[in-house]
């Protein structure tokens, strides 16, 4: 009796690890911001990791800059900052990631076909983030890190308003 009782717990214990199995097996990080922009990001995902982010100046929804990570998960949270060297204002926003939604999306990326007629179907997802002029954060999931392929998606999985603050440009920042 108590063989048959462990024996199920072990298989209910085994199903339910694989089914909360959130690691991916490469996850693509892009940064986009507003046209003709001057910003520094950083990037901090669930209070432990930073993946880099830098320097960027264009291209809303599209993976400007990026990273590709192996083995890595989608996070809980996410904390951005950034400086907008044009409007003097360091901005500072925090937001709760849709998971599901993404990690769903992640499981079910459509095929792309580029210009050139060639078609993709074995894609990696990226998760691409948006900073906008009036101090919107935008955090994307897609199939290509950029548009111009026929059959990409960008789906939010989140976003914020951020609180920001007057800075001055200095000498000091630029040696």
């Amino acid at each position: 009796m108590f063989n048959k009782f462990y024996t199920v717990l072990l298989a209910v214990m085994l199903l339910c690890s694989c089914s909360s199995h959130t690691e991916l097996e490469k996850l693509h990080i892009g940064i986009s911001s507003y046209e003709k922009s001057d910003l520094m990001v950083k990037l901090i995902f669930d209070d432990r990791f930073s993946p880099p982010a830098g320097a960027i100046g264009c291209c809303w929804g599209n993976a400007q800059k990026k990273g590709v990570f192996w083995g890595a998960e989608i996070p809980h949270k996410v904390q951005a900052e950034w400086w907008d060297y044009k409007q003097g204002r360091h901005y500072r926003a925090v937001f709760i990631v849709q998971r599901d939604k993404a990690y769903k999306i992640a499981g079910n990326l459509p095929s792309i076909t580029h210009y050139t007629g060639e078609t993709e179907t074995d894609l990696d997802p990226y998760i691409i983030f948006g900073f906008g002029e009036k101090g919107e954060v935008k955090m994307w999931i897609s199939n290509a890190p950029f548009d111009g392929v026929e059959g990409r998606i960008l789906e939010e999985i989140g976003s914020a308003q951020a609180t920001w603050e007057p800075f001055e440009l200095t000498d000091e920042m630029f040696r």
